[in-house]
């Protein structure tokens, strides 16, 4: 079904060492930490933790880093047919899950990861209804998940569409709730700030929608099995 060439799974850099390539076989890119600009032909955007960007075979993968940023990249070769461009991944846990074999994998693990990656990106674009109700709400929950006040009762008055409603038609496309995906969105911008900064963690819950560094450090230990200072001591390079 899949046939790896070469994958790299980079600690966090400053900066890509080629600003664009071209590849023979089929590319995947994804950030681990960070965030990367790409083009990958009329397609072009900024790419963070849960999306996937992939490059057809003779294409053309631009991409420039916007953040001090770690990267999973691989090259491979299938008869299945990926969708192009940026992908958004439902499913934040099993991508999590996927990065986490690839720490010390080898090739085999490395290709399983990848079928899965690419499997899922399928099932996503097939399954995902447009509906531009919840891309109202997605660009609201990105622009707004700073203020600890955005709530679903909020977004959904804002939308003028109750709660429920709300959660059933944004689980239909997203795969996840409202509350859940603004609430991975905080935790990777915090995953982000402790990577990249010296910021306290009262400062890193401010700038993340959470009103103490007390209640970030309890939501981020559960979410993700580490204490920020942990994160922060094994992200850095």
């Amino acid at each position: 079904m899949l046939e790896l060439d070469g994958y790299l799974l980079a600690p966090p850099r400053p900066q890509f060492a080629l600003p664009f390539d071209t590849y023979d076989t089929w590319c995947l890119l994804l950030p681990a930490a960070g965030s990367f600009d790409y083009q990958v032909g009329d397609a072009h955007g900024t790419a963070k933790f849960g999306d996937v960007v992939i490059c057809p075979p003779g294409g053309i993968l631009h991409r420039r880093m916007r953040t001090r940023t770690s990267f999973f990249h691989a090259r491979f070769t299938t008869e299945l047919e990926p969708p192009s461009g940026r992908t958004r991944v439902r499913d934040l846990d099993r991508l999590r899950g996927n990065l986490k074999l690839l720490e010390d994998a080898a090739t085999a693990i490395a290709t399983h990861v990848v079928t899965d990656l690419v499997l899922m990106l399928m099932l996503n674009r097939a399954g995902s209804p447009r509906d531009p109700l919840v891309h109202s709400a997605l660009t609201y929950l990105n622009e707004h998940y700073a203020e600890p006040e955005v709530s679903l009762t909020e977004l959904a008055a804002a939308l003028g569409i109750s709660p429920s409603q709300l959660s059933r038609r944004f689980r239909a496309v997203r795969g996840t709730t409202p509350v859940a995906y603004l609430r991975d969105l905080r935790l990777q911008k915090a995953r982000e700030l402790l990577a990249e900064t010296d910021q306290t963690l009262q400062v890193i819950a401010e700038h993340t929608g959470y009103r103490s560094g007390f209640y970030l450090s309890r939501v981020f230990s559960a979410q993700t099995g580490q204490s920020p200072s942990e994160y922060r001591r094994t992200s850095r390079v």
